[in-house]
């Protein structure tokens, strides 16, 4: 493992789970906003990658090519993908911590994404099942 392999990792983290927020403001996901005013939100979507790319490139150089040092192309890849998977996970267990009594699941047309409109991801999830499961009942027997 590289020195800064781990730096590439948190910066990859931090910047998605900005970006997750711009995408949750933009759509109206309501449940997986961390904060529920939208200025706040954004704000806070564009800070954490823009802070994030400036400590990365400002605390070392890290300019360099994988035959002098740098991540290879697999270190790269793997830390980007256990860095976007470690942000979708924390805006999932934060956000439906943060939201659980917001979001109490009050019925919605909704399914699939939108549900995230009106519920937090876990409720979400547990509707979105139980709806196909209803579906898939009625295309069986009938």
């Amino acid at each position: 493992m590289k020195p800064f392999s781990v730096d590439y990792y948190l910066l990859v983290t931090l910047s998605a789970v900005g970006l997750f927020q711009l995408i949750a403001n933009h759509r109206r996901l309501n449940g997986i906003k961390i904060f529920q005013n939208s200025f706040i939100t954004v704000a806070f979507g564009c800070l954490l990658p823009i802070s994030s790319l400036i400590w990365f490139f400002s605390t070392e150089d890290r300019k360099f090519s994988d035959h002098l040092g740098g991540l290879s192309s697999n270190e790269l890849a793997l830390a980007f993908f256990l860095g976007v998977f470690t942000a979708w996970i924390l805006t999932v267990i934060l956000t439906s911590g943060l939201n659980h009594n917001k979001f109490t699941g009050r019925s919605s047309d909704s399914v699939g994404l939108e549900s995230l409109r009106f519920f937090t991801y876990f409720r979400a999830v547990s509707y979105n099942i139980r709806f196909w499961w209803k579906e898939c009942k009625t295309w069986i027997e009938g």
